[in-house]
């Protein structure tokens, strides 16, 4: 069977350059709510052109396998089995989809089954195995497609069948060049289209089904990576990554970042349940990476595995198994140790005794019956003892042999029953056989013993401005107190154009300068997928700016596994839809979100409120003198002062918005008023809050140079509110206040009020703002929270307290 290509080298480079390959197995797809989440890392996640291999839905391969076997059986057990598979896959595709493609494939659907209800009932004779488990990820793939397509993705499912040619043996013989022009030829005109791809099934030369055995799925992802010269292959399962140990018998184990070929072979080798050997033998290991990450919980943990053979020494995955026999031959008898080392199944372990004359070769208790089926097709069973009642542990890691884990492992193993210890041929793991049970006490006396990582924290700082300047050389000041709860390091610092980016870390001896040498144009959206590959345990994006369209990709930082800390307040003040899609994706992917200083700069305020709250009480009121800039303004105004010279030195000192519009207006303090009153529950939206700005209609519109130019206009108006004021004997205050009802209803308002001269509201410290909390505790004297309310110093240091809050909530959680 010939397939020639049929499309340009441009093309076959085009995709070589731009497709990634995505593999979502049955649990990422189980139901209505998994195939959702599919559709959104889809669509977050993979490239407009990239391939995504899917495996059949839930447990469909078992319902399928079950029926196939009660159909020889119990024809009426069958016929119940097959009713519930169809309700549950037609079932899924009402919920999921509606309108024409929905009704289209409840059509393919309703074919489908009627071809299995013939088979069933014998009107239609399907006698090939394979072609009925074909159908699970058929369906998947069809699925998939149509979701992403109702959700407006281009988008497209492919039968592998159609493309991916195999000679028919126990491990189907991949026909590489014909695969690879048929692949190349679907997919390489549409360039934009998402391609959902059936794994598991692949099809002889005269279009037989054919299946690709265990983990077959993974394989074809693999598989099809290799047939585009694909970069990356990411791997979605329902762990995030690899870890130092099985997270079902060991506590507090970390996702491993990176993993050598050799290291993860060798752990695929000694019975891994994240990766099984055959997902390797596509790959082109100079050129292609694995990642694996999880679907059920995306974060920003994964392992990448790749070509890092120049890694130091060092054990990272504790591995076991339970259930080990051993095989234990007489070394007289040549042949069959001949044949034991040629076997294709490769032992976990084998060893000789020459003072016994035996050779043993340890296997996992899975292959025993494929071993037995093999002895007695060399009629060697009788030359052969089985011994069972063995365990297995291994350290896999690069060149363990020169390690001090080593000696750790082996000294702890030596007080149990070792059988044998013993290092793999590539010096990538040392084994241990124990002739005794399995003992999750000693794993994780074990783990504890080698390990002792410290979790990481890559911090991006977006916005390099007063606030981001300061924050850093806090930082730099701080930075070995910060590090003794996790080993935090600065990824990258980035403003509205330019980004330095380095995942090993930033060196910030005279970061200005690195930052005019080394950064280069980027853009932030383009960004955001990228962040998982770098090799930390958490992310957090420290948002320094007052951008709005940094603040609109809040949703797609959580959704990538970035934590956020805000002295941005466009989030948290946005339109009420806006803000509940922000809260909604963030407690889905059980991010953090801190943005103290939002309100108040360096004032506990927030969480004071929290506080308050989580304590039982109930606010009522809060009022006061919210902006840090006007209270500045207001406290150095009177007759003998320009407002607008004020004003000019405000934004000198830093202490005014990057426009000072934002400040006159009340644009800033409306901001703070919305995120205080949705901290406490609140629904207030920008039209709920009476406004009255100090800003003339005349100075709104216009660029911010003019509007610097035409300061002086304020200065008429201004004298002569201050003056009215000071007839009654009072003084001018911008205030703001927002108040619940007793119907329940929230009054809301920002503007001018007068003051009494002696009032603590008129005396404030230039800068200084005041929060007047009423609650059904503080009903009858207010709680009081005061302090400096602008600069870029204060705020730095209430930046540096929320991510001394996050530091401790995530070591807490790891501890936990």
């Amino acid at each position: 069977m010939t397939v020639e290509v049929q499309v340009t080298p441009e093309q076959i480079q085009a995709v070589a350059d731009t497709v990634q390959v995505h593999k979502f197995g049955g649990s990422s797809l189980a139901d209505a709510y998994c195939y959702r989440r599919v559709a959104r890392i889809v669509t977050e996640y993979a490239g407009a052109s990239d391939l995504v291999v899917v495996s059949a839905a839930g447990d469909t391969t078992n319902r399928i396998l079950a029926i196939i076997d009660a159909q020889a059986d119990d024809l009426g057990i069958a016929e119940v089995l097959l009713r519930q598979l169809q309700k549950y896959q037609q079932g899924l595709i009402t919920e999921l989809l509606n309108g024409d493609l929905q009704e289209q494939l409840l059509a393919q659907s309703s074919h489908d089954f009627a071809r299995w209800w013939g088979w069933l009932r014998g009107d239609e004779v399907i006698t090939h195995r394979p072609e009925l488990l074909s159908y699970g990820e058929l369906w998947s793939a069809r699925l998939l497609a149509a979701l992403l397509q109702q959700q407006g993705i281009q988008a497209a499912a492919i039968d592998a069948r159609d493309f991916l040619i195999a000679d028919d043996a126990p491990e189907p013989h991949i026909r590489v060049p014909v695969s690879r022009a048929g692949l190349l030829n679907r997919i390489a005109p549409h360039p934009g289209t998402r391609f959902i791809v059936t794994g598991f099934i692949c099809s002889d030369p005269t279009g037989r089904s054919l299946i690709l055995g265990r983990n077959g799925s993974d394989y074809s992802a693999t598989l099809i990576g290799s047939l585009v010269d694909a970069k990356q292959v990411t791997i979605w399962k329902d762990v995030a990554g690899v870890y130092s140990a099985d997270p079902r018998k060991v506590e507090r184990v970390v996702s491993l970042p990176l993993l050598d070929w050799h290291e993860a072979e060798e752990l695929a080798r000694l019975g891994s349940p994240v990766l099984h050997p055959r997902t390797f033998q596509p790959v082109n290991r100079e050129r292609m990476v694995i990642a694996v990450r999880s679907s059920l919980k995306v974060e920003n943990q994964q392992t990448r595995i790749g070509q890092y053979d120049d890694t130091e020494p060092k054990g990272k995955v504790l591995t076991s198994l339970a259930d080990v026999v051993l095989f234990r031959i007489n070394l007289s008898d040549a042949q069959l140790v001949q044949q034991f080392e040629e076997l294709e199944l490769v032992p976990l372990i084998s060893w000789n005794e020459i003072a016994q004359h035996h050779a043993y070769y340890a296997y996992h208790q899975n292959h025993l019956e494929y071993l037995e089926r093999w002895l007695e097709q060399v009629d060697k069973t009788d030359q052969v003892v089985q011994m069972q009642g063995y365990s297995m542990i291994a350290l896999v890691g690069n060149r363990i042999q020169e390690t001090t884990q080593y000696s750790t492992f082996k000294t702890e193993l030596s007080a149990q029953n070792l059988r044998r210890l013993a290092f793999s041929p590539d010096n990538n793991a040392v084994i241990a056989i124990l002739e005794q049970k399995l003992d999750n006490r000693l794993l994780n006396r074990l783990h504890s013993q080698l390990f002792n990582y410290r979790r990481s924290l890559g911090v991006l700082v977006v916005g390099r401005g007063n606030i981001g300047s300061a924050w850093l050389a806090l930082y730099r000041r701080l930075q070995e107190r910060i590090n003794e709860q996790m080993d935090v390091r600065i990824l990258g610092i980035l403003n509205s154009t330019r980004m330095w980016l380095d995942y090993h870390g930033l060196e910030l001896d005279d970061w200005e300068a690195s930052f005019d040498t080394f950064a280069r144009p980027y853009e932030l959206s383009q960004l955001i997928p990228e962040l998982p590959n770098a090799g930390c345990d958490e992310l957090v994006m420290l948002d320094l700016t007052d951008s709005a369209e940094v603040a609109q990709l809040y949703p797609s930082f959580f959704a990538n596994g970035v934590h956020i800390i805000s002295a941005n307040k466009r989030a948290g003040a946005s339109r009420e839809s806006q803000y509940h899609e922000i809260r909604t994706i963030q407690r889905e992917y059980e991010r953090e979100w801190y943005y103290n200083t939002t309100v108040g700069a360096g004032l506990p305020l927030n969480y004071t409120i929290n506080d308050l709250i989580n304590s039982g009480d109930t606010i009522r009121s809060i009022s006061g003198i919210f902006s840090g800039t006007m209270s500045w303004l207001f406290e150095n105004f009177n007759e003998e002062v320009k407002f607008s010279d004020l004003v000019r030195e405000a934004k000198q000192r830093g202490l005014t918005e990057p426009d000072p519009r934002a400040d006159l207006t009340g644009q800033d303090i409306i901001r703070k008023l919305l995120i205080l009153a949705r901290e406490i529950g609140l629904t207030l939206d920008w039209q709920d809050i009476q406004v009255e700005s100090l800003l003339p209609e005349q100075l709104r519109g216009i660029s911010y140079e003019e509007f610097m130019q035409r300061l002086p206009e304020l200065d008429e108006p201004m004298q002569q509110l201050y003056l009215e004021a000071q007839q009654q004997g009072k003084v001018p205050r911008l205030l703001a206040s927002f108040a619940v009802q007793p119907d329940d209803s929230v009054e809301a308002r920002v503007g001018i009020e007068f003051i009494p001269a002696g009032d603590m509201l008129a005396n404030l410290i230039p800068g200084e703002n005041i929060f007047v909390i009423y609650t059904d505790w503080y009903h009858e004297m207010p709680l009081v929270i005061s302090g400096p309310g602008a600069g870029k110093e204060v705020t730095a240091g209430g930046v540096q307290s929320d991510l001394n809050q996050l530091l401790s909530h995530l070591s807490n959680r790891h501890k936990g």
